[in-house]
């Protein structure tokens, strides 16, 4: 297990999408990671309001999805305990509706690296 601190020097930025990592949760954060039982992770876009679009967050993961280039996934077990989860690449992404949200959503499928 890791601390935030220890988290935040390899993340290297508070937002859940980093330039090679990534940080999921049990919905603490607004988000809704959806944890599959093959391993997979269900991964919403960045973007709490509106349609997503292809910036920032979403822009690295689209790249990492094209060029299949791993990234670290870091997981909220507690408050200050982080499990560091391994490497994971971006298998697809879908662009949908969500009714309830009335908005578009993007929603990465993440697999472990050695599921590969």
């Amino acid at each position: 297990m890791m601390t935030w601190k220890e988290v935040l020097a390899q993340h290297k930025t508070l937002r859940g999408i980093g330039q090679h990592s990534l940080l999921v949760d049990r919905g603490e954060s607004g988000y809704r990671n959806r944890f599959l039982p093959d391993g997979a992770i269900l991964y919403p876009g960045e973007g709490l309001a509106g349609h997503q679009q292809p910036t920032r967050g979403n822009r690295i993961l689209l790249e990492a999805l094209a060029t299949q280039t791993p990234m670290r996934v870091y997981e909220r077990k507690n408050p200050n305990c982080w499990q560091d989860r391994g490497l994971f690449v971006v298998e697809s992404v879908e662009y949908r509706w969500e009714e309830l949200e009335r908005r578009y959503v993007y929603w990465f499928r993440l697999v472990p690296l050695a599921a590969t």
